[in-house]
């Protein structure tokens, strides 16, 4: 849940479309994806 103030890391279009790929290819799993990425948030990742 946020938090009055918080602040959200965003994210580029660039690295959005490549977990897309990544997801679609169906060789990689969220966690994979998030981390190979450097996505923080599980909540965040694709």
């Amino acid at each position: 849940m946020a938090v009055k103030g918080q602040k959200f890391k965003t994210y580029s279009e660039e690295l959005k479309m490549e977990a897309i790929r990544l997801q679609l290819e169906g060789k990689w799993t969220y966690r994979q994806i998030n981390d190979h990425l450097g996505i923080q948030d599980q909540g965040q990742g694709v």
